[in-house]
């Protein structure tokens, strides 16, 4: 479900505020059990369930222009392994059974009617980006026109951790060790004849 509401472009300012609500189950293409690749039917590894984006593009002088835009998406799902092959069909990614890998670790994840760990069944880490651009572009003789251009990306410098590994067997299990990139600048400058 997508819903948006525009402000087209007048008095010098336009603006765009958008949510998607999304939903995305599958079969994993690399089932933990190939004899009853059902088990493995729930959310997709793409399965990102909100996104909400929000801009505004605001022209106080001339060839003047400035924007803003602000996005959130919710995270990609994790899911919890053990990280060995207990039903021998050469796959490693086998997940935890309440009573059998749970001596030591709890198990995350929400668990399925045989008691093993669902896939995918932990939310992943949400990302919020803040960005703004600058730009002037002068109108020059005979369709000439030049221009400067400034973006800056992830303004507020905010940490956005990558998914951590659902993996049981390592030792940074469920402990973010990646984050997206941090803020980031250009600077550009173009002529058009």
């Amino acid at each position: 479900m997508e819903v948006s509401v525009e402000k087209r472009y007048s008095d010098r300012w336009s603006g765009r505020v958008a949510y998607t609500l999304a939903r995305s189950n599958d079969v994993s293409g690399r089932p933990s059990n190939d004899l009853n690749p059902r088990e493995d039917y729930a959310r997709s590894d793409t399965d990102n369930r909100h996104a909400f984006v929000t801009n505004v593009s605001v022209n106080p002088w001339r060839g003047l222009s400035t924007g803003v835009i602000f996005r959130y998406y919710s995270g990609y799902p994790i899911n919890e392994t053990i990280g060995s092959d207990v039903n021998r069909d050469r796959d490693n990614n086998d997940r935890p059974v309440a009573g059998v890998h749970d001596l030591t670790r709890p198990i995350l994840s929400p668990l399925d009617h045989n008691g093993r760990a669902i896939r995918n069944g932990i939310d992943g880490n949400n990302t919020k980006l803040l960005d703004l651009s600058l730009q002037y572009i002068a109108n020059l003789p005979r369709g000439q026109t030049a221009g400067f251009f400034w973006e800056i990306y992830n303004v507020l410098n905010t940490v956005n951790l990558a998914n951590p590994t659902g993996n049981r067997n390592r030792s940074n299990f469920m402990v973010p060790v990646v984050s997206g990139r941090a803020r980031q600048m250009q600077l550009g400058v173009g002529y058009t004849f």
